[in-house]
């Protein structure tokens, strides 16, 4: 990286510096500048010099105490940075964000950069020109071969200048955006924010096509209408599609297939519970009792989803308390496959009382709309209407069991007079 040959320049001349100048450094070029020696080193004594910072070549003069140097590698004065280009400094990628004013740069004479690859003036945003003087466009391309790093704003922002030999041997000055020339080569950047905000939008795009894949899956694993008909066609038949008629129509097939394996595991698990009574006998039978009751206290509360971590200790304490009390009768391993069949049978009794209850509250929904209908129609039917019913009624016992007219008709004015007394 040749960006640390800018280390010793103060922060005043890096903010102070608005233009930079590359040029070519002559062989011819030398100047006579005087030093004094002290212990075998040469420190530089003159004010003019302050800013010389590189060496190239040197011819010590003993009487004089005066060196021969070539132009320095680079020199500051009023905001201009003067830069010598064929130094062997210039190596690698040389980054000018040190300079957060600069607003142009110019290649000067026949500026050749021998070891330099890139100039990164992405975090200049200041800058607006690039000059090349003296030398047409197609020498300053074959003569080096660096390129430039910039953001995509810059170019479109950045106006190149260069002089073009026309065919008259005239030469003419041309402006051309970075986007537009052909010179100097470049490569778009982005800096760090852009980069990120871009992989917080690949993330945000992942994270919504793993929603829209979870949604495929609900989709998929959602009956369709279709389904819901074909699965109301097998329960009840081709009627209209009902969802609360086929969900109770489900739920009663479900307990009558259900009840007999409950009442097998609740037979086989009263069996257990009577077995396990009798063996733990009258001394330990309440601790027997307390240990199955902190236990379903347990479940319940997971169920429940009760994350009150001091309650839970304190019935697990004592669920350990009582398996240490039973031991005496009873393995840990027994103790535990006591616990897990407890467990497994609570679960399997609440799923029939779920059954249940839907089944029960449909049967009583339905008989006290039946009973709603006989009330009404009670309270609405005349006499009349009434009287005959009772006699279509008789009429067909009649004719169905070839009863004699005589009692057909005694017996319906009985039916009448009572009709009328009860009115």
């Amino acid at each position: 990286m040749a960006q640390g040959i800018f280390n010793d320049l103060k922060n005043n001349q890096r903010k102070g510096t608005k233009h930079i100048i590359f040029q070519q450094n002559n062989d011819n070029q030398r100047n006579l500048v005087p030093l004094r020696v002290i212990n075998q080193e040469y420190y530089d004594w003159d004010d003019e010099y302050n800013d010389v910072y590189q060496q190239e070549y040197c011819d010590l003069n003993h009487e004089n105490r005066k060196i021969m140097v070539n132009l320095p590698f680079f020199s500051f004065s009023d905001g201009v940075l003067n830069i010598n280009s064929d130094s062997e400094k210039l190596k690698g990628e040389l980054d000018l964000s040190p300079f957060p004013n600069l607003r142009k740069i110019t290649f000067q004479g026949n500026a050749q950069f021998n070891f330099l690859e890139s100039i990164d003036l992405s975090e200049n945003q200041k800058l607006s020109k690039i000059i090349i003087l003296n030398q047409n466009q197609n020498q300053f391309f074959r003569n080096n071969d660096f390129i430039l790093l910039i953001k995509e704003m810059q170019s479109n922002r950045i106006i190149l200048s260069y002089y073009e030999d026309t065919s008259r041997n005239v030469w003419i000055e041309k402006y051309k955006y970075l986007q537009e020339q052909t010179i100097i080569p470049y490569i778009l950047v982005e800096d760090g924010q852009l980069e990120a905000e871009i992989a917080e939008l690949r993330q945000s795009l992942n994270y919504k096509d793993q929603i829209i894949t979870d949604l495929n899956k609900k989709i998929q694993q959602t009956p369709t209408l279709n389904q819901f008909q074909e699965l109301n066609n097998i329960a009840l038949g081709h009627s209209e599609l009902n969802f609360n008629k086929l969900k109770q129509e489900i739920k009663r097939l479900k307990l009558k297939d259900f009840n007999p394996y409950f009442q097998e595991q609740k037979n086989t698990f009263d069996r257990l519970m009577i077995t396990t009574k009798n063996r733990a006998g009258d001394g330990l039978k309440s601790i027997l009792d307390l240990l199955l009751r902190t236990n379903n206290q347990i479940i319940e509360s997971e169920d429940g989803n009760k994350n009150n971590s001091f309650t839970q200790g304190q019935l697990q304490g004592q669920l350990t308390s009582c398996q240490t009390l039973l031991q005496t009768k009873f393995t840990p391993d027994e103790l535990q496959s006591l616990l897990d069949k407890q467990k497994e049978f609570g679960k399997l009794e609440k799923h029939f009382v779920i059954l249940q209850q839907d089944i029960y509250k449909h049967l009583k929904e339905t008989f006290e709309k039946m009973s709603q209908f006989l009330q009404n129609w009670w309270t609405d039917i005349s006499a009349i209407e009434l009287l005959f019913y009772f006699m279509s009624i008789l009429s067909f016992i009649s004719i169905a069991f070839f009863i004699d007219i005589t009692f057909f008709i005694s017996y319906t004015i009985y039916i009448i007079i009572v009709i009328f007394l009860c009115y």
